[in-house]
């Protein structure tokens, strides 16, 4: 029997406090056996329905609904390899550190647009007795119950560390229509899109070559000359500008433009691991503006490039 999901892909069930892929681009795990036991469960493209717990710490709105979807690569990370600094700052302000270290990393998620209980989806699976359980170990959804998680609507929604959407304020669509051919999903060969191939991979840093001040709706001060910035990978450079300008008019005023592309790394993972070695670096001397994107002196950012270990040979594209 056909699920209407791709490539006999599943979904999994589990409770969580909220729903903030924004920000916090990862699953999370207290006990490293937990994570570890979950993954062995998963394939790439897998994906997870998350649900408020019924618990203090969510949202009284949100207990027992649905929140949203989350596709996940079956890999093992650290909370902190795949969370923004405001994410990191809120688990420290709620004493949260520590817990939900253990991390796999979510590539897109949707937010549901409509108010549905996790009972009405996942009939068979979800039991209020077993929510501890289920906030750990998760449940695997039966063909009937993906069949009712298809029809939710949903909204896609930017997912920390990985490229912003397009469409970012696309209509809500049932789930089902996210795995019609016109955006190829994910598949289990390590691939992000059908229509990447992994191989040569560049690093670059984008400025925004206009009134970043307006754009931010920042007092610009004698002498500041902050500008705004994003920090990325891609094996097309020239296309991944034109992407990044894609929602801005022709007619605007600014707009993004390559300052610096590395060298070819021999594949994604190699460049990605460079990249959020930069992030983890610019603490100190940028200041992060959620996602990929930073504020400060273009100088600091191009020497914080050229300390990065294997990008010895930049080169500047304007």
């Amino acid at each position: 029997m056909s699920t209407g999901l791709p490539d006999g892909k599943r979904i999994r069930i589990r409770s969580f406090y909220g729903f903030s892929p924004e920000e916090d681009g990862y699953v999370g795990w207290t006990k490293e056996t937990d994570r570890d036991a979950y993954l062995r469960k998963l394939s790439d493209g897998d994906l997870i329905m998350i649900y408020g717990a019924s618990t203090s710490e969510t949202d009284r709105a949100e207990r027992s609904y649905v929140l949203g979807f989350l596709q996940v690569e079956a890999k093992a990370i650290r909370d902190a390899d795949k969370a923004s600094d405001f994410g990191m700052q809120r688990k420290r302000d709620r004493g949260w550190l520590g817990r939900w270290s253990h991390a796999i990393p979510v590539r897109r998620a949707w937010r549901t647009d409509e108010k549905m209980m996790i009972g009405r989806i996942a009939f068979n699976s979800y039991r209020p007795e077993a929510g501890q359980a289920l906030a750990v170990h998760g449940a695997e959804l039966d063909d009937a119950e993906i069949a009712q998680a298809l029809k939710l609507k949903v909204r896609e929604v930017n997912v920390y560390g990985e490229p912003p959407l397009a469409e970012p304020d696309a209509p809500a669509v049932p789930f089902a229509e996210v795995f019609k051919p016109s955006r190829a999903f994910p598949g289990s060969k390590g691939k992000r899109t059908a229509t990447y191939e992994d191989g040569d991979t560049f690093l670059y840093l984008a400025v925004f070559e206009g009134d970043g001040h307006a754009l931010l709706d920042r007092k610009k001060s004698f002498g500041d000359k902050s500008v705004a910035m994003k920090v990325g990978v891609t094996n097309n450079p020239k296309r991944r500008c034109a992407e990044l300008n894609a929602g801005i008019p022709p007619a605007a005023r600014g707009k993004w433009a390559m300052r610096l592309i590395s060298q070819p790394f021999p594949d994604m993972k190699s460049a990605e691991s460079v990249e959020q070695l930069f992030k983890k670096r610019s603490i100190d001397r940028l200041e992060s503006l959620g996602r990929e994107f930073f504020w400060g002196r273009a100088e600091d950012a191009e020497a914080l490039c050229w300390s990065l270990p294997g990008m010895a040979r930049f080169s500047g594209h304007k």
